[in-house]
């Protein structure tokens, strides 16, 4: 039964309309969200790994539903999470707020390259390390480094 639910990603890339794409892609969202797991983690890796290539292809408001539901997963996205977390503000925030799976190398990649819309919510996020505090001061603007000030659980190197 699992492995059926997660052939349905494997459906995406040929389904030919887009009516048949929402209409697939609303079937994955239903069958992630009720915390269907892959039967190993090779296939959770392909599947991970699939989803972040098809979720490419689709609108903004598709991708925000993915990252969302990757966001607040308690199975490990990391390849959806990282794409997610470079992405538009709209998509990029959930994940960046909540996803265990970033690495500290993402996150300073985003407060390095991305807006300050996502410097802020990293500055938001569970815990943040001395090395991604140490990017957001050097990168952010002075709205950024206040909030990461804010941050009880912020690691900030003296």
């Amino acid at each position: 039964m699992v492995g059926t639910r997660f052939a349905l990603l494997k459906e995406l890339p040929s389904a030919s309309s887009s009516e048949e794409r929402r209409d697939l892609m609303r079937r994955v969202t239903d069958a992630l969200g009720n915390s269907a797991q892959p039967a190993s983690e090779a296939e959770f890796g392909a599947l991970d790994e699939l989803l972040s290539t098809v979720a490419q292809e689709y609108s903004l408001r598709a991708r925000a539903e993915f990252a969302r539901l990757v966001a607040s997963s308690v199975t490990r996205f990391s390849e959806s999470a990282r794409q997610f977390a470079l992405d538009e503000i709209e998509i990029s925030e959930p994940v960046l707020l909540h996803s265990e799976t970033l690495s500290d190398d993402i996150l300073i990649k985003v407060a390095n390259e991305r807006s300050q819309a996502h410097k802020m919510a990293v500055t938001k996020r569970a815990s943040v390390s001395a090395a991604v505090s140490h990017a957001l001061v050097e990168h952010g603007s002075d709205d950024v480094v206040a909030s990461l000030l804010k941050n009880d659980r912020a690691q900030i190197a003296e």
